[in-house]
C-alpha cells in the first residue's frame, strides 16, 4: 500500500501551464540584446582555449602550486577538463533523458498521466549527477574557503 502523505520532490511537474504570447523582437532589438554569430563563435573559441590551457596546467603542475585563481577558473568547466569525465557525464545525461522520455511515452500509450511517478523516476535517474555536483561543491568549498 502506498503512503498517503506526499513527499516533497526535487523535480515537479505542474498540472497546468501558462502560455503567454509576446510580440517578436525587432531586428534592431535583436542586434542590441543578443550576441551576433561572430560573438558566439568568439565565446566558443575562448572557452575551448581556456579549457585546453586549464587542462594542460592541471596536468603539468603539482597541486600545491595551483593557485586559487586557477581553481576558480575551473568552476563550471570540470566535465570538459577530462575526456573520460566528459564522456561519462554526457552518457549519464543521455540515459537520463531517454529514461524520462520513455516513461512519458509509456504513459501516453496507456493514456495515463502520473506526474508523481515521473518525478520519482527523474529523481532516481538524477542521483549520480546530484551526488557528483555535491562532491564538486564540497571539494571547492574545502580548497577555496581560505
Amino acid at each position: 500500500m502506498l503512503p498517503t502523505t506526499r513527499i516533497q520532490r526535487s523535480v515537479r511537474f505542474a498540472e497546468t501551464s501558462e502560455l503567454t504570447f509576446t510580440k517578436g523582437a525587432t531586428q534592431e532589438e535583436k542586434e542590441i540584446r543578443w550576441y551576433s554569430k561572430e560573438e558566439q563563435a568568439y565565446f566558443e573559441d575562448q572557452f575551448k582555449t581556456d579549457t585546453c590551457e586549464t587542462s594542460q596546467k592541471l596536468a603539468t603542475t603539482p597541486m600545491p602550486l595551483i593557485s586559487q585563481d586557477d581553481l576558480y577558473g575551473c568552476v563550471g568547466m570540470e566535465m570538459f577538463l577530462s575526456r573520460d569525465v566528459y564522456m561519462q557525464t554526457s552518457e549519464r545525461r543521455r540515459i537520463h533523458v531517454r529514461t524520462i522520455l520513455a516513461a512519458q511515452e509509456r504513459q501516453r500509450m496507456l493514456d495515463i498521466r502520473n506526474e508523481e511517478q515521473l518525478s520519482l523516476l527523474s529523481e532516481r535517474s538524477s542521483e549520480w549527477t546530484v551526488s557528483r555536483t555535491r562532491n564538486l561543491a564540497a571539494m571547492y568549498w574545502e580548497i577555496l574557503k581560505t
